[in-house]
């Protein structure tokens, strides 16, 4: 490839990802603004909406899919058209209604519909909004979750069920609903404090003779453009198989190259697990089995691929004499992922924060911790996180050392490779060869700056991790216009084509470009080594710009102490020749 195929090139692939950056940004602005309207609309208006009776709806019902069942009364519910049960106490329409409760971090309303779980507020985590602050809304309220249902029994389907309210405290709700097969009770209590509640079921069979029943349980989530919910996922753990995590977009859809997925557009989680549900970068909400072993089985299930989706979790079958009953109690999370939240409720739940591969995640929670203690010396995570990259940079120092000097002594020989280099340009093994006798000569290791780099390289991603999981970045301003540091920073918006400037990560690619002309080529053409310093630059640039502003911050301030160390080396052999 010649100098000029190799420009065109690497200019077409920069247009091209300006242009899908530009045009995603476009598209995110605007479901954003009517996102953020549709909120604001929501909080002006009463707390309690009024729900008028709706006409019987046709549900799909088929129990060899069940799931597929549960979709459509998730649907019915959210547009009020859930057909009512007939039972045998009366035979009068139960209203789809809310209940409220609360404590001191939460406000939720329960609906007596499929889907417990109508709204979830919480009261000490705010969501920004055009018209102010508000407190974050973690239910969509067209998708109400949590809907619960009664297996492998025949007519025992709840999924077109209105439930009676037949108790109610400021904490919890108890609900009852009927059918031909027998009677499901459930009970939703919040804790007296945190984001945590507990579940009970309890099924009573109406038939005479024995079965086999189980409960079952649909977790739905869908994409948004909503700054925390912009990588929804479903996520699932088990002790043998640690957590599974989907993003809903890609549920039952092939992978990476074509592969994996499945024809079905479900996936299977192998073994049995603890907890199920959903989870976006700071907060998880979850349904969780406290017996001692884990017990759930669980299923991701594509909804409307590619914008929906929904975690199913069944638990064992147990027999149920003519007349006898079964129950279950289980626990729940719906919250941020702050350690001492996720602490209180056990059962694994910390895993739900997503600190890397399994070996990456006591190094990723160091960084978290150290992070967290810069922050109680210095009240501003944006320069805790310049002195946690001056301490990293200082820790990594003797590395640091030995790839620089290693690179300056590369630098020092260029001239005698160059020469080698055209001295038998026409003769491929011989100058290569001749390039190892000389090294050997010179005493110099082309790859003595690898090993570095290589030991380097878990420090820099257990960083990349801690900074991206830790909650405490979230809304958390730094300097000027920098007001948060787990969304990128904009500076203003290029009036007429509204594209966003942001100064972080232009100060980032110019710091890598330096870098890069710092750095020895010892093998590839100079119009190459060129272009090179140009288009690693150039990529990154436009890769960390919709980087959380906490990220780039650590990238530009470690490019900038690098070059002033490599400028520091220098200088110093420089003096000793």
């Amino acid at each position: 490839m010649d100098r000029r195929t190799l420009l065109a090139f690497a200019l077409s692939m920069m247009v091209f990802v300006t242009y899908l950056t530009y045009s995603g940004e476009q598209r995110a602005r605007i479901a954003l603004e009517a996102e953020q309207n549709r909120l604001a609309e929501e909080v002006e208006a009463e707390a309690n909406r009024d729900h008028a009776t709706a006409d019987d709806a046709s549900v799909v019902a088929d129990d060899s899919r069940r799931g597929m069942s549960a979709v459509a009364a998730l649907d019915a519910q959210a547009s009020g058209a859930v057909a009512d049960q007939p039972t045998a106490q009366s035979a009068q329409v139960i209203p789809l209604v809310s209940t409220t409760i609360r404590n001191t971090q939460v406000v939720a309303m329960i609906s007596n519909g499929p889907a417990l779980i109508e709204s979830w507020k919480l009261l000490d985590f705010g969501e920004r909004l055009p018209t102010g602050e508000i407190p974050i809304e973690l239910v969509d309220p067209e998708q109400p979750v949590l809907m619960t249902e009664v297996g492998g029994v025949a007519g025992a389907s709840f999924e077109k069920a209105r439930f009676e309210v037949i108790g109610q405290t400021d904490r919890e709700v108890v609900q009852r609903a009927q059918n031909g097969a027998g009677v499901l009770t459930r009970t939703i209590r919040l804790d007296e404090e945190g984001y945590g509640f507990d579940l009970e079921l309890v099924f009573e069979s109406a038939r005479r003779d024995p079965v086999d029943a189980s409960f079952e349980l649909f977790w739905p989530a869908s994409t948004s453009t909503r700054r925390d919910f912009k990588e929804m996922s479903l996520l699932a753990f088990g002790e043998e198989n640690g957590v599974t995590r989907s993003l809903v977009p890609g549920v039952g859809q092939p992978g990476f190259l074509g592969l994996g997925g499945s024809d079905d557009g479900i996936e299977r989680i192998e073994g049995r697990s603890q907890w199920m549900g959903f989870d976006i970068q700071y907060f998880a909400g979850v349904v969780i089995d406290t017996a001692d072993k884990p017990r759930l089985d669980v299923e991701f299930e594509a909804i409307e691929p590619g914008e929906s989706a929904m975690a199913w979790a069944t638990l064992p079958s147990m027999a149920v004499g003519a007349g006898g009953s079964i129950d279950e109690s289980l626990r729940g999370f719906l919250g941020p992922k702050l350690p001492s939240a996720l602490a209180v409720s056990g059962q694994g739940l910390e895993h739900s924060v997503d600190r890397g591969w399994s070996w990456l995640e006591p190094l990723t929670r160091f960084f978290e911790i150290a992070l967290d203690w810069l922050y109680v010396v210095i009240p501003n995570y944006g320069f805790a996180i310049i002195v946690l990259t001056i301490l990293v940079r200082i820790f990594t120092a003797p590395l640091m050392v030995r790839q620089m000097k290693s690179a300056e002594r590369m630098r020092e020989v260029q001239p005698q490779l160059k020469e080698l280099q055209e001295r038998y340009k026409d003769d491929k093994q011989k100058q290569s060869e001749e390039m190892m006798k000389f090294y050997r000569e010179e005493g110099v290791n082309p790859l003595a700056g690898c090993l570095p780099l290589i030991l380097q390289f878990p420090v820099l991603i257990g960083l990349f991790y801690a900074l991206r999981s830790s909650i405490g970045l979230r809304h958390a301003p730094f300097v000027f216009w920098i007001d948060d540091l787990s969304q990128p920073a904009t500076l203003f918006t290029m009036p007429g084509v509204d594209f966003p400037v942001r100064v972080l990560p232009l100060i980032m690619g110019a710091s890598m470009y330096v870098q890069q002309k710092m750095m020895p080529q010892t093998s590839m053409d100079p119009a190459q080594v060129r272009m090179m310093q140009i288009m690693m630059p150039g990529m990154m640039l436009l890769i960390s710009y919709t980087f959380p502003s906490g990220l780039v911050l650590y990238w530009t301030v470690s490019n900038l102490l690098g070059i002033a160390h490599q400028y520091w080396i220098r200088s110093q052999r420089q003096q000793a020749s």
